[in-house]
């Protein structure tokens, strides 16, 4: 628990700088006035909207599971929302390990497995979203102004993204060789912290085994193209609901999605609060006049972020009830996921 508390104030110090960065020099009667024009009727539509985006990708994650064990919708869809929802409200993007835990059954689908899988998702995400970035960034050379260290942190995440899947086909392909160099890395440290972790890996690399199946890897890909579509749509059809908006389009939604998701790569605090807010104005600043970006820029970033939260916690909170799960579980997730991936090795080595 002493680590989660230290977690949280690291995560709070991020976020009062992401925080401090998105509202300095901002006018906030200005921002109210621009909350007045808001027609609310747009922001029930956009709540299922996001609602539907949830359900995509939780069935998406499902294609991921297939090869690992037969998961019941009901509990595929307790661990996704649930899931979505801690990794909202923990800090440090902490609540990624929710759902391996809430998915994963004893003598069926191991922690180790399911945390594969979740890292697969983000790996294909992360390359989709900052490829997204890097194009759009090209085509708009000349149009706007690209900010010099947006462009460098895209195409230094988009690097780390490439060896990264780089490194789980290599780990997939040549599983006891890989193995084998991780036991020897560790070995000098300790042999029974080699043979965990060996044990670990084995198990994690078990868990990509929707990789090489082309028809589980097409219909994740698809469902990706889906995911991806649902979200930027989202993106353009909230600039509807402000006049300075409205003559945005699909490119700069696109470009918008992209930029925010490449800055919610950077581990922060509570419901993501700061780093949204910053990258969504930074995004926006490529396309809207600098004195717009302290009022409807900085409005927009609220709205629909607190749109986003609202949903997620919503349906987080009522699966949370309908799947009996305690909340102190889902707090205690990242050490549950420690816990489980040990005790794993060790069965996996009696």
């Amino acid at each position: 628990m002493r680590k989660f508390w230290i977690n949280l104030g690291i995560s709070i110090a991020v976020g009062v700088l992401f925080v401090w960065l998105a509202v300095r020099g901002v006018e906030w009667d200005q921002v109210l006035g621009v909350f007045s024009q808001v027609d609310p009727l747009m922001l029930v539509v956009y709540f299922f909207v996001a609602l539907a985006i949830e359900g995509v990708r939780i069935v998406r994650w499902g294609i991921l599971l297939k090869p690992l064990g037969h998961v019941p919708v009901g509990r595929l869809f307790c661990a996704g929302t649930v899931g979505f929802m801690a990794l909202m409200l923990l800090p440090l993007r902490l609540g990624e390990f929710a759902r391996p835990i809430l998915v994963a059954e004893r003598g069926k689908i191991r922690i180790s497995a399911a945390l594969a899988t979740v890292v697969v998702e983000r790996v294909i995400d992360a390359l989709a979203m900052t490829s997204l970035l890097v194009i759009m960034l090209f085509f708009l050379e000349d149009r706007i102004l690209v900010p010099v260290h947006l462009r460098t942190w895209a195409y230094v995440i988009l690097l780390v993204f490439l060896l990264l899947l780089g490194f789980l086909v290599l780990a997939y392909r040549r599983q006891e060789s890989t193995v084998a160099w991780f036991k020897r890395l560790f070995k000098p440290l300790s042999l029974r912290l080699a043979d965990r972790l060996a044990s670990v890996l084995r198990s994690f690399i078990d868990g990509l085994k929707a990789l090489p199946n082309v028809r589980l890897l097409a219909g994740f890909l698809l469902l990706t193209l889906v995911y991806w579509f649902m979200a930027g749509a989202g993106m353009v059809y909230m600039f509807g609901a402000f006049d300075e908006l409205r003559s945005l389009g699909w490119v700069e939604g696109f470009t918008l999605l992209a930029v925010l998701c490449v800055g919610l790569m950077i581990p922060a605090g509570p419901g993501m609060i700061g780093n949204f807010h910053y990258f969504i104005k930074l995004g926006l600043s490529l396309f809207i006049a600098e004195a717009a970006l302290g009022s409807v820029g900085l409005a927009y970033a609220i709205v629909v972020h607190a749109v986003q939260l609202v949903q997620q916690v919503l349906v987080g909170i009522v699966f949370l009830f309908i799947g009996h799960v305690s909340f102190k579980h889902i707090l205690s997730a990242p050490g549950d996921v420690g816990t489980g991936l040990q005790g794993g090795a060790d069965r996996q080595g009696e």
